[in-house]
């Protein structure tokens, strides 16, 4: 697979995640509406950190092509996207399973998202899809303060 192809099958990945993402918080709306109790206590934190590794994923993939293009300038761009889907990959494992050490992943994960936000930040202006990262990690960020 080329770099292209990647990049190309990583954004469908995202948004078929950012689709059943929205179909699970119309469910959980609809279940907490009935009075039903939600299947985890970190579903948000856990719906924000899937979402915010894959658009970690398809930054990362843009960055890459740009790097194989000549352009350096993202160097800290990627290396900060593959620490973001590291440690969200860390929550989302240890949250689903209610690990004693869910609170410390979501403490060193918030801290990952807002350094990842900060460099893409820097390129969110010329790249639509570091824009999205950053959007993503804060959000994410966000969600990982209240575990």
């Amino acid at each position: 697979m080329n770099r292209k192809e990647f990049v190309t099958k990583t954004a469908v990945a995202l948004t078929t995640v950012g689709a059943v993402s929205n179909l699970f918080a119309e469910d959980h709306t609809k279940h907490e509406m009935s009075g039903g109790k939600s299947s985890s206590k970190y579903a948000k934190a856990l719906m924000s950190a899937i979402h915010c590794k894959l658009a970690a994923e398809v930054c990362l993939g843009h960055c890459i092509t740009e790097l194989g293009n000549g352009d350096k300038s993202l160097g800290a761009c990627a290396k900060s996207t593959r620490e973001v889907i590291a440690a969200c990959e860390a929550f989302i494992s240890l949250a689903s399973q209610e690990s004693a050490f869910t609170k410390k992943s979501a403490a060193l994960c918030l801290e990952i998202c807002e350094a990842c936000a900060k460099e893409c930040k820097k390129h969110a202006d010329h790249h639509k899809v570091c824009k999205e990262c950053l959007d993503s990690c804060l959000a994410c960020a966000k969600e990982m303060a209240k575990v």
